[in-house]
């Protein structure tokens, strides 16, 4: 049972004391439905089972059911119930739950009802179905966050074994406000869902009104199963934890751009696990054509809206992902995890630069890494190499240590040269507290 009292809740409806309540549909529904309900199939938008919890009188079920969608909410407050379906003319019917204190209201197909209870109670001995889909919308940081676990288990329990869950959540400073909306962190969210689902942190905008400016609205989407390798990298950047970003283009990317175009004005350049660098803007400035993959997608969606350029958002089904894509062409960033691109999504490639990305990932990553570069890259290329070595028995990156001798080994497909060595000691005691020696190596690979 929940920890609220309904006569709050119900206090708020009848003063009309309802700031949650938009007289629209949700853009972020909008925007994100691909990630709501899946990718159509041979061009038909498959129909599915999506439950809304704390509705109130949203015109986003309205908009899911005109979809051809079979819709769910739970509003506790009856009066919004019965304004829901008057006020969009509705007919409906209304019939006592047998379980719990409460009634269900539905349309007279039946797609659409709202279970009119306490959400906590709603169980499957109350419903009769089980949900392809979950569209949540600060329904998690409405509730008293001692509420939370509960919350989670009672949608768990509503869940088809393979499900789609998009959730819409605030976070602000600590202290920042009191009450409703309550403040939900990224970690507290990973907690929550992390043990059955893989999350994906997908936009961090800044909060719509009435809701203050300075305060965030941060979308996620997650599917049925656990995390895999992209969440270690989310995490960081989610958490502020992304040291190595900078605005500005890369040293050694602009020492050695005469390596990768070799003559030629404008070349087609590859960023693997680009973050939002100013190596990307720097390239397309200069009149390349920009390809770049980052697993994190709110970090691909900042880069764009940061740097204010029009783009398209595209989601593709192959790389369960998206492809952000300039309108002029010139400058995509697929936001996905790198292992799943392959030379029909990316298209031919005449360089690449490696910033950190093989020094960055787990060193038993690194052989099936190169062999989807070698793929991905053209008859001729130029490939320039950031590494580092160092001792690491006491500190393992990332970045990682990688060893000549395996940089040797790894890019067997071509000739590697080394076009720089320099000493970084005194930066890795610095930055990870190394007390052995450190070196900064630039590869230069071609093809035989």
């Amino acid at each position: 049972m929940s920890t609220d009292k309904l006569s709050t809740w119900e206090s708020s409806w009848s003063k009309g004391d309802t700031p949650w309540h938009l007289a629209d549909v949700n853009e972020k529904l909008l925007n994100n439905m691909d990630e709501l309900i899946g990718c159509t199939k041979n061009g038909e938008i498959q129909c599915k089972t999506v439950l809304v919890p704390l509705c109130g009188k949203t015109k986003d079920m309205l908009y899911l059911y005109n979809k051809g969608h079979t819709v769910a909410g739970c509003e506790w407050v009856e009066p919004a119930v019965v304004q829901f379906f008057t006020e969009n003319n509705i007919p409906y019917s209304k019939t006592a739950l047998e379980t719990v204190e409460g009634n269900l209201y539905q349309s007279e197909d039946g797609r659409l009802r709202i279970y009119q209870c306490d959400f906590l109670l709603l169980t499957s001995d109350v419903v009769d179905i089980k949900f392809d889909a979950v569209w949540d919308v600060q329904s998690l940081v409405s509730i008293n966050p001692r509420d939370r676990k509960q919350y989670v288990r009672a949608v768990r329990s509503l869940l088809k074994d393979e499900f789609r869950y998009l959730l819409v959540t605030i976070e602000y400073e600590p202290f920042a406000h009191l009450g409703r909306p309550h403040s939900i962190s990224y970690n507290a969210v990973k907690e929550l869902f992390g043990s059955f689902s893989n999350i994906k942190f997908i936009a961090q905008l800044p909060a719509t009104p009435p809701l203050k400016s300075t305060w965030k609205e941060n979308v996620f989407s997650m599917i049925s199963g656990v995390e895999d390798r992209v969440q270690y990298w989310q995490a960081r950047w989610a958490t502020g934890q992304s040291q190595w970003h900078s605005d500005k283009p890369h040293q050694y990317l602009v020492k050695y751009l005469d390596q990768l175009t070799e003559g030629e004005s404008t070349i087609r350049i590859f960023l693997p696990m680009c973050g939002k660098a100013g190596d990307l803007m720097w390239l397309y400035q200069a009149g390349h054509t920009v390809l770049g993959v980052e697993g994190v997608p709110f970090v691909v969606e900042q880069f764009f809206r940061e740097n204010k350029l029009d783009y398209e958002k595209t989601s593709l089904e192959d790389i369960n992902g998206w492809r952000f894509k300039t309108k002029d062409g010139r400058l995509t960033v697929y936001a996905c995890d790198f292992f799943r691109l392959t030379p029909a999504i990316l298209g031919p490639i005449d360089a690449v630069y490696d910033r950190g990305a093989l020094e960055a990932i787990t060193p038993q990553d690194r052989q099936q890494y190169v062999k989807v570069m070698q793929q991905l890259l053209g008859a001729q290329f130029r490939y320039v190499l950031n590494a580092y070595e160092y001792d690491d028995t006491v500190f393992q990156g990332p970045p990682r240590n990688l060893p000549r001798d395996e940089v040797y080994k790894l890019f067997e497909l071509g000739t590697v040269s080394i076009l720089e060595e320099a000493d970084f000691t005194e930066y890795g005691k610095e930055k990870y507290n190394l007390e052995t020696p450190m070196l900064k190596l630039i590869y230069k690979i071609t093809p035989y």
